[in-house]
């Protein structure tokens, strides 16, 4: 563009003429910018109609199909913390009695108590669950570091802890990540090393010999060992040889009337129960106070009577009892000869039933003659001894610490008995129920089954609500502003919906309108052919006809409530019904809604979609006739400065030419002066 300096030569304000000139030829770009805005507009008004027509269609197929929920039931437990139940739809009506015998475990067990530092040689082992079966190979250390090899081979079957037993001791566990019985545990191959660690005690189904000890008065012999043995109780034999009872202190020996041999797994097994003696009553002060005489003082003629408190016995403190650690035990003798070698065991004072001590780890290959009571005091008792001595034999080990049964949940269903493998999630107990077992039941508990229908209240105003919110953007959209009087037409313009008089969106809400209003065929019992029939109608009697008129749904609840539960049948074929037998619906208000939209909501290029398209359309064509005016309005403005420039130039032209033949005359005047 050429620099020039406007109105120097004419005297006019050039740059304010070009300004004003180009703002006229500029007015087409205004209108075509409100034109732009206002395609955007009927975009984005046609976006929010497509989502209030989707919410339509969505609230429309919940309604009908395996989504409709009229014929959803609710259960009712009496004792949810022993039964919890929840129903499916195909669930029959009425109570079910039911009681939990037996809740479905796991198999768990346990290795002896083991010194956290002790350690072990490396072994092998075969661990199976449910025909799963993994090799565990122990490259030799502690029991933590067996854990840690167990869950590197074996987790997606076990799951193992480390449990602190004492200061320094723990147990391993195992435990079957399958529940029920076929999650039981089996245990194969390296016995020995198993043995080491108290995890078996034998084989399964392996013979076992058994030495039962029949005690008798005659082979009870004073102890002769080195500890110091105490004589001051005494011992008392059942009559049948099955218990003996040892009051006080005393140790006594039992002489095996024939010795038995001792391997590497032979155990002692017997019963035992303690009773504490009786506290010896104490008095807890060390003092006793003696009261001296009354003694008389007269004092300025005043008697006084006063204690002789100087007349206090001290007592004697008396020593607290010393606490017994080893209150009583058993032990084990083996002698040839003169040479005698023995081991005791002690019991826990605190213990009471069956107890298994594995002598055999001390007795190994030796054979034993004596067994050795003890009690140091109150009373103990000694039942049902025996010594066990596992066969060898072929096939799954024995688990020696039996933490937890691999067990079946037992429940009973109106006096019928049934097994499952677990306890949560059980659906094939009663038809339509999802029972989930928390604890054994003391006696019946009872679920009673009976309609939801809180649901599909929830579906229906949902609809209704969809509904509403479309017809009340639709009539937005095309609302037409009243002119009372001529001329206003023009002034309310503005004021009228962006799609008055568009007649696919007319359509639209016409065809919807008459399609949530008609009338259905319906094969139910008690037919429900009117949406009006279930307490939805377009307003309560004798409403404005203007509230008529706008078509919104209004919803009697309690209506709705009392037509579900009396015949949601009918309610399910009003919205979605099969006509002609072909087990495919192709009927009902909400089949039908759907159906309509289809064209509306479709993927792809549905009816809505082309319209957006084509305000997109309109806006990319407005958008080119703006930009090619503004390169018109550029070509206009260089124009009219090359215009004013040559006037401009013309003007200073004849200006100077002015000036020079001015100065030319007063050059000819003033020569003829001079003559």
């Amino acid at each position: 563009m050429p620099v020039t300096f406007g109105g120097m030569a004419s005297g006019l304000n050039t740059d304010d003429i070009i300004k004003k000139l180009v703002e006229v030829e500029a007015r087409p770009i205004r209108q075509w910018e409100d034109e732009k805005a206002t395609f955007n507009r009927r975009k984005e008004a046609l976006g929010e109609l497509r989502t209030r027509v989707n919410a339509v269609n969505a609230a429309a197929r919940e309604l009908y199909g395996h989504r409709a929920a009229y014929a959803d039931k609710s259960a009712l437990s009496s004792n949810p913390g022993v039964i919890d139940a929840t129903a499916n739809r195909y669930a029959d009506k009425g109570v079910r009695r039911l009681e939990v015998l037996e809740l479905a475990s796991t198999h768990r067990l346990s290795t002896d108590s083991i010194a956290d530092d002790q350690r072990f040689p490396e072994g092998k082992f075969k661990i199976e669950i449910n025909g799963v079966s993994k090799i565990v190979r122990f490259r030799g250390g502690t029991l933590k570091s067996l854990q840690e090899q167990i869950d590197e081979a074996a987790s997606d079957i076990v799951s193992t802890s480390y449990v602190n037993t004492k200061e320094n001791k723990h147990v391993l566990t195992l435990e079957s990540k399958t529940s029920g019985k076929k999650g039981e545990i089996n245990l194969s191959e390296g016995k020995d090393f198993l043995y080491a660690i108290g995890l078996v005690k034998g084989e399964k189904g392996a013979e076992k010999q058994k030495t039962a000890l029949v005690f008798d008065n005659k082979y009870f012999v004073p102890y002769a060992g080195k500890e110091p043995g105490k004589d001051e109780g005494s011992i008392e034999v059942d009559k049948d040889g099955k218990k003996i009872s040892i009051s006080g202190a005393l140790w006594r020996e039992y002489v095996l009337p024939a010795g038995v041999g001792a391997k590497k797994n032979t155990v002692i097994e017997f019963n035992v129960n303690h009773t504490p003696p009786e506290q010896e009553k104490e008095d807890n002060l060390p003092y006793r106070l003696e009261i001296g005489p009354d003694e008389k003082t007269v004092i300025k003629g005043i008697e006084l009577h006063g204690y002789n408190v100087s007349r206090i016995r001290p007592l004697k403190k008396k020593e607290p009892k010393k606490e017994i650690s080893d209150v009583l035990g058993i032990g084990v003798v083996s002698q040839v000869g003169d040479k005698r070698e023995e081991k005791l065991y002690p019991v826990d004072k605190k213990f009471s039933g069956k107890m298994e001590i594995p002598v055999g780890a001390d007795f190994d290959g030796k054979t034993i003659s004596k067994v050795i009571f003890y009690g140091n005091e109150g009373a103990s008792v000694f039942s049902d001894a025996a010594i066990f001595t596992p066969l060898d034999g072929k096939g799954l080990l024995d688990p020696k610490h039996e933490v937890a049964k691999a067990a079946d949940a037992r429940v009973k269903v109106d006096g019928i008995e049934v097994t499952r493998d677990k306890n949560e999630g059980l659906t094939d107990v009663v038809k339509g129920l999802t029972l989930d077992l928390r604890a054994k039941s003391d006696g019946v508990v009872t679920v009673k089954v009976e309609p939801n229908v809180q649901k599909a209240v929830e579906k229906v105003k949902a609809f209704v609500e969809a509904y509403n919110n479309y017809l009340e953007l639709n009539r937005l959209l095309i609302k037409t502003e009243k002119s009372e009087k001529p001329g206003d037409y023009k002034s309310n313009k503005h004021k009228n919906g962006l799609f008055v008089g568009d007649m696919t969106i007319l359509r639209l809400e016409n065809t919807l309108k008459e399609t949530v209003s008609n009338a259905y065929p319906s094969r139910a019992e008690k037919p429900i052919k009117l949406i009006t029939q279930m307490g939805v109608s377009t307003g309560a009697i004798n409403a404005s006809w203007e509230n008529i008129r706008e078509g919104k749904l209004v919803v009697d609840e309690e209506r709705l409530l009392s037509t579900l539960k009396d015949n949601p049948e009918g309610v399910e074929e009003f919205f979605g019904s099969d006509n002609d037998g072909d087990n495919r619906i192709d009927s009902g208000m909400a089949f039908r809604v759907e159906t309509v939209l289809r064209p509306y909501v479709s993927s792809g290029k549905n009816i809505i979609a082309n319209k957006m398209d084509l305000e997109d359309t309109n806006i990319q064509a407005t958008n080119s006739r703006i930009e090619r005016h503004q390169d018109h309005l550029k070509k206009y403005e260089d124009k009219l400065r090359r215009k004013f420039s040559t006037m401009e130039q013309s003007i200073s032209g004849a200006k100077s030419q002015g000036d020079w033949m001015k100065n030319q005359m007063k050059g000819m005047q003033g020569g003829s002066e001079e003559k």
